[in-house]
């Protein structure tokens, strides 16, 4: 998609990703090292497209003459001039690469990264730890119980289990309190395997994660559960088997 914005006019929306980004702040760009200086052009136009939206970093793209621009967890690119910008996939044609996935994982590693470790409920492995998954979970999510049956054959793979809530009904709603009993149990592990088998929990309260939880699971673009992140900040959505899970672990 690319806009002209030379002309006046209200600012464009672009799809659904700006929903919820009006409540974030306009933050200044952060260039890396050595990215150079950005132009006010560039700027004006993420600002003037997108209104509110907080603009986390930009740095010179592979396209001449454009930035890449982060900017409220999405990727857009932005003309040296400020007249055009783009939201979509920019694919290096030689390497048949997606280089927007990869500033994609960047992100997402950023974010996964804020999450605190003492707030994920972990199943790991006796043994070595091969590959880290983190997971946003919903705990009456029956993909999710399917999911969780099979965490002790992840385990014995070598894989880790990190779960991060993810509640698909709105605070005070059962199920939503739900969530919070299993993060706020003695035994939160026991709480995570009762819940998931739909077995009654004890009703438990407590200053608990999952609101946060469940704001990063939306900047990372959850929108369903289970929802699975990888170290490298490859995304897999839904229920993956086993078997096939481990096979793209092992991939890469």
């Amino acid at each position: 998609m690319a806009a002209d914005l030379s002309s006046g006019g209200n600012a464009m929306r672009i799809g659904g990703w700006l929903a919820g980004v009006a409540a974030l702040a306009l933050a200044s760009v952060n260039v890396p090292a050595g990215a150079g200086e950005v132009p006010e052009t560039v700027r004006n136009a993420v600002q003037r497209l997108v209104g509110t939206a907080a603009v986390e970093t930009a740095r010179a793209s592979p396209v001449p003459d454009f930035f890449e621009v982060r900017a409220a967890g999405e990727i857009l690119y932005v003309s040296a001039d400020g007249r055009y910008l783009f939201h979509g996939n920019l694919y290096a044609v030689a390497e048949r690469r997606n280089l927007t996935e990869d500033a994609r994982r960047e992100v997402r590693r950023d974010v996964l990264g804020g999450l605190e470790e003492d707030s994920l409920i972990v199943f790991a492995p006796a043994g070595e730890t091969k590959h880290r998954l983190t997971v946003f979970t919903d705990v009456d999510c029956p993909y999710c119980a399917k999911f969780h049956l099979e965490v002790p054959d992840l385990n014995s793979a070598g894989v880790e289990v990190r779960y991060a809530a993810w509640p698909r009904t709105p605070p005070g709603t059962e199920s939503h309190d739900r969530s919070i009993s299993v993060w706020c149990a003695g035994d939160r592990h026991r709480a995570m395997t009762d819940a998931k088998a739909g077995r009654d929990i004890a009703h438990a309260s407590c200053p608990n994660p999952v609101q946060e939880h469940y704001e990063t699971g939306r900047r990372l673009g959850v929108e369903g559960t289970p929802t699975l992140f990888t170290e490298d900040g490859t995304v897999f959505g839904g229920y993956v088997p086993f078997r096939e899970l481990v096979r793209r672990l092992e991939q890469g």
